[in-house]
Order: structure tokens, then C-alpha cells, then sequence
């Protein structure tokens, strides 16, 4: 009995492991924009609270990973939504901007610097796109003063365990059942 418990535990962790892996399809890569604001909610941008991108749209710098390969490149234009960052109004901004079936929702926002010349807005959101699991974004803007003009850049960080891995973890927990369960008969 003893020994067709350790058989079956052993035949089913191979079964397990040689089952067909899915695993979730996460946005890879950066993309990197630019174009023209106006600070909003002061006299300036020192105490600004909010931005305008004017004309709502922006131009792409430079874009990698998903986005390339989804044709985006330099020039391409796409759609920004104006938004107050003290505090984020909307909260969530949803979408923040979008491009080419890509779009990004912003939930949180920092202010990492603020003064007459420049502001660097840094935070987090869900990248979207079809055929793509929504996928944790990091993004940061840095605007200056002098051109009225903003850089902002978005990368996406990958999370969660692929599903052969929790296959994996399955099967070394039933073999570690039927270890115990052998020991103690």
C-alpha cells in the first residue's frame, strides 16, 4: 500500500510537470514621450497642482519591447489626459495616455521635486493592451519651465509566478505528503 502511495505521488508530480504551461503574456518594454503643458493650480510652477497637456497629445522619443514590436516609434503621436497631481484627480486616471491600442491608468503619483524651473512627478499604474494581461507600470515626468516642455517615460515590471513554477511547487508538496504519510505508517 505504502509503496503504491509513493508511486502515485511520484506519477503525479510527473504528470503535473508535463502538463501544458500557461503562463500569464505581460507588456515588456519602455516608452518615452514628450510635448508641451501648462502647470495648473498656482501662479507657476513652483506651486502647480496640476498639469495641462496642451493640445492633449504628445509625441513618442522612443519606444522598446511590446511597443515596438507593436509598430510604435519616433514621432508617432498619441493621447494624454490632463490631470491634478495634489492630490491625483481623477483617481484613477484611466487612461492617463494611450497609443496605439496601448493604455496606461494611473493610480498613484509622488511629487519627487518641485520648484520655479523644473517638477519630476513619479509613480504607478496598469499598462492594458489587447491580447496582453494587464501588466504594473512605473512611470515618472519631468517638466521644465524655460521650453514648457515635459518628458515622460513608462517601463512595466512583470509580477506574479508563471504557472509552470506553481506546478512545480504542487508537486513538491504532494511528494512531501506522501513522505510524511510513509514515515508515520
Amino acid at each position: 500500500m505504502k509503496t503504491k502511495l509513493l508511486v502515485s505521488a511520484i506519477m503525479s508530480c510527473v504528470l503535473l510537470l508535463g502538463a501544458t504551461t500557461a503562463s500569464a503574456v505581460f507588456i515588456d518594454g519602455a516608452i518615452t514621450m514628450s510635448g508641451d503643458y501648462a502647470p495648473t493650480g498656482g501662479t507657476g510652477l513652483s506651486d502647480a497642482t496640476g498639469i495641462d497637456f496642451l493640445a492633449d497629445d504628445f509625441a513618442v522619443d522612443d519606444a522598446t519591447g511590446d511597443f515596438a514590436a507593436a509598430g510604435i516609434g519616433f514621432g508617432d503621436i498619441g493621447i494624454f489626459q490632463d490631470f491634478d497631481f495634489a492630490p491625483l484627480n481623477p483617481a484613477p486616471v484611466d487612461p492617463l495616455w494611450s497609443i496605439a491600442g496601448f493604455a496606461f491608468s494611473l493610480e498613484s503619483v509622488s511629487v519627487d521635486f518641485q520648484d520655479n524651473s523644473f517638477i519630476i512627478l513619479a509613480g504607478s499604474g496598469t499598462l492594458s493592451a489587447a491580447g496582453f494581461d494587464d501588466t504594473l507600470g512605473t512611470w515618472s515626468l519631468t517638466a521644465n519651465n524655460a521650453g514648457r516642455l515635459f518628458n515622460f517615460s513608462s517601463g512595466t515590471v512583470a509580477t506574479g509566478i508563471t504557472e509552470p513554477a506553481s506546478l512545480l511547487l504542487v508537486g513538491i508538496g504532494i511528494i512531501g505528503m506522501a513522505t510524511t504519510r510513509r514515515r508515520r505508517g
